[in-house]
């Protein structure tokens, strides 16, 4: 199958693909970097050129669309730039799919959709109230899928998770918990945790994700002219206190934490139901904490060896 991965070249992206082709799928990345493997196809484009992305989004049966900003903490200090890149990136996206006949779209959005949820854990149709611009830009991107869904007989899926985790997950500067607590043991600095550390969130494994949209695309392609939406979930949430324990039992060395003041638009407990998943894309979580964060914790010791 071709297939056309957006923000190939990030974390997700980058294993995603890996998968995608050895797989046998023929895969086109386009973003704002090169990919981090060599033999990758990736065009050095923006997704909010539309003009840009009419010439590379086609000849292709599907999107896998993971391009966007991540970060919900910065979401609230600049939401004009998360609406300009993630919401009118998406539209961009959309309209190349619709001009050049691509009809199907599996999307990589967030648990940050629902917001303070009112049950937990959350399922896919409680509320959806974000509390964050970050949380509202995805809610945005699914609406706009959505719409095309209705509008142009398209097919989409909408993945729903948190704190994906795992080996190459690498930002600057770092501010997911999982790489930034490891680095920050390994150079015997202050762990730094907001809040008093009691916060909850699904740590889900890379490869967990990476099977999901697998079982996603299959789904789709029996499933057509529909709007999907799931949640991905391990079901067992950890604490941010809980998730540097972790980390510390893998590199054998105590941390030092420090709690800094709450960040606006963080909710306390965060995890969803799975159920749905389980049922109809017959996808449930594999990897436990403990290995994720221990094959995740050798990876970075063995890259900061090199």
């Amino acid at each position: 199958m071709r297939i056309i991965v957006t923000g190939g070249s990030g974390f997700l992206g980058t294993h995603m693909i890996r998968a995608l082709k050895n797989e046998g799928h023929e895969v086109k990345n386009i973003d704002l970097r090169p990919s981090r493997d060599n033999d990758v196809n990736t065009i050095i484009a923006d997704i909010r050129n539309t003009d840009l992305m009419k010439q590379h989004i086609k000849d292709a049966e599907v999107v896998f669309h993971f391009a966007g900003l991540i970060e919900a903490g910065e979401s609230v200090k600049f939401p004009q730039k998360y609406v300009d890149t993630n919401i009118s990136g998406t539209i961009s996206v959309l309209e190349a799919m619709r001009v050049n006949n691509i009809k199907t779209i599996i999307f990589s959005s967030s648990a940050a959709v629902y917001g303070e949820p009112l049950n937990i854990p959350i399922k896919e149709d409680d509320r959806t109230i974000p509390i964050n611009p970050y949380g509202m830009n995805k809610l945005a991107m699914e609406g706009l899928i959505s719409s095309y869904v209705e509008a142009h007989k398209f097919t989409g899926v909408a993945l729903r998770y948190f704190n994906l985790y795992g080996p190459e997950e690498h930002h600057m500067p770092e501010s997911h918990a999982m790489p930034r607590f490891i680095k920050q043991i390994f150079n015997n600095q202050e762990v730094t945790v907001y809040g008093n550390g009691e916060h909850k969130r699904d740590y889900i494994h890379i490869r967990d994700i990476v099977s999901a949209h697998f079982k996603a695309l299959d789904y789709a392609i029996k499933n057509p002219e529909k709007y999907h939406y799931f949640n991905l979930s391990t079901e067992k949430p950890s604490t941010v206190l809980e998730i540097a324990r972790e980390v510390e039992k893998a590199m054998n060395k105590q941390a030092k934490i420090t709690y800094l003041a709450e960040r606006p638009g963080d909710p306390l407990v965060l995890y969803a139901n799975a159920q749905k998943a389980r049922q109809y894309l017959g996808w449930q979580a594999q990897v436990s904490l403990e290995d994720g964060v221990k094959e995740t914790v050798d990876y970075f010791l063995k890259y900061w060896e090199k």
